[in-house]
C-alpha cells in the first residue's frame, strides 16, 4: 500500500491557537479534548466509523516528539519554551507528538502521590485545546484507571482515579476515561514513526492500525512490549529488530525510517539524558524519556534529518582529587 500524503488542509499555514481554551475547566475541558482527539488531522476512521488508531502526521509540520513525562509538567513547559517550539506552535508550523504516559510519577517514594498527575493531566488537556490539531497524544500503558496497572506494588491507575474523584468529581473522571480510550496508538510521519512501547510481534499493516480495536492482542503489545535488550530468545512481552523491520515493511516505509518509542527502560547514556539512540545497535531505533531525571529531551525533523534537543542543560561534571 502506497504511503498517503496529507491534504493541504492538514498542513496549516495560519495560526491554530484557540484563545478560549484557557477558560475551559472540569468536564467541559475533557469533552472538548475528546472532540479534538477524535478529529485529529490525518486520523482515518475504522470500518465501524470510529476514530482509528493511526495518525498520518500532516506534511509541512515540524514534529516535536516528546517522551514519557510521568507527571513532570515543568519539563513539558521547558520543552515548549525551548528554541522556536512555542512560536512554531503558535504559528501552526509545528505539532507535538507526546508518546503517552504523561501521568504517574515513576520516582521511588513518589509513585502513590497523585497531585502531580492531576496537575499535568489538566495541563495536557488545556494544551490540546489551546492548539487544536497540533498536540498529538498517543496512548501509553499508564493512560488508564485499570486497577491491574501496578508499579512497585502500587496500583497507580486506581490511585489516580481516586485522586481525580476527590479533586474533580465523578463526571470528570468518566470523561477522562473516555479520553484515554479514544487516544490513537501510532503516528507515521515523513522519515519517522512513533508509538508508545514498540512494534507487535510480526508487525502490522496500516489497515490493522486504523482498525486496531479489532486486534486486541496487537493493541496490547503497542502499549506494553519492551525491547529484548539481551538479544536472546524474546519473551512474549519483548520485541526485537526483526519485528521493527517487518513492521516498516508492512507499512511500506523505507528501511531507514526512524522508529521512536518510550516506555522501555533506559540503559547506556540514556540513564542520564533520557534519550537512547540506536538502541542495542538497532540502527534508527530510539527510546525517549522526558520526565524526572532526564534532560527533558525531544526529537524533531529538520531538513529531513532527525535532530535531538535537550531543554535542560547538562550538569557540569564535578571531579574530586584526593
Amino acid at each position: 500500500m502506497a504511503r498517503k500524503s496529507a491534504s493541504p488542509k492538514d498542513s496549516p499555514a495560519t495560526p491554530r491557537t484557540s484563545v478560549g481554551a484557557a477558560e475551559l475547566e472540569g468536564p467541559a475541558l475533557v469533552r472538548r479534548s475528546i472532540e479534538i482527539v477524535a478529529g485529529y488531522p490525518g486520523r482515518p476512521r475504522d470500518p465501524e466509523g470510529r476514530p482509528g488508531g493511526l495518525i498520518e502526521f500532516p506534511a509541512g509540520l515540524r514534529p516535536i516528539i516528546i517522551g514519557d513525562l510521568h507527571a513532570n509538567l515543568g519539563y513539558l513547559e521547558r520543552i515548549l519554551a525551548h528554541g522556536a517550539n512555542r512560536a512554531d506552535l503558535e504559528a501552526g508550523r509545528a505539532a507535538c507528538v507526546i508518546v503517552g504516559d504523561a501521568v504517574h510519577d515513576d520516582r521511588t517514594g513518589y509513585m502513590k502521590d497523585m497531585a502531580s498527575s492531576v496537575e499535568i493531566l489538566d495541563g495536557l488537556l488545556k494544551l490540546i485545546c489551546r492548539y487544536p490539531g497540533l498536540v498529538y497524544y498517543i496512548r501509553g500503558n499508564h493512560d488508564t484507571f485499570d486497577e491491574r496497572l501496578r508499579k512497585s506494588g502500587i496500583a497507580q491507575g486506581l490511585e489516580l482515579k481516586r485522586a481525580l474523584l476527590a479533586a474533580k468529581g465523578e463526571e470528570y473522571v468518566e470523561a477522562v476515561s473516555r479520553f484515554f480510550e479514544g487516544l490513537p496508538l501510532f503516528v507515521i510521519g515523513e522519515g519517522f514513526v512513533v508509538t508508545h512501547a514498540g512494534p507487535p510481534h510480526g508487525g502490522l499493516s496500516r489497515d490493522e492500525l486504523v482498525a486496531i480495536r479489532n486486534y486486541p492482542e496487537k493493541y496490547h503489545q503497542l502499549l506494553w512490549n519492551r525491547v529484548n535488550e539481551f538479544h536472546g530468545n524474546p519473551s512474549p512481552k519483548e520485541y526485537g529488530e526483526r519485528d521493527i523491520r517487518l513492521c516498516l515493511e508492512l507499512l511500506d516505509l523505507p528501511v531507514d525510517t526512524h522508529f521512536i518509542v518510550g516506555h522501555n527502560p533506559l540503559w547506556n547514556d540514556g540513564n542520564r539524558t533520557g534519550l537512547w539512540m540506536n538502541v542495542i545497535g538497532i540502527k534508527n531505533h530510539h527510546i525517549i524519556y522526558s520526565g524526572s531525571g532526564s534532560r527533558a529531551p525531544y526529537l524533531t525533523m529538520i531538513g529531513g534529518e532527525l535532530v535531538a534537543e535537550f531543554a535542560m542543560p547538562k550538569e557540569p561534571e564535578v571531579l574530586y582529587y584526593g
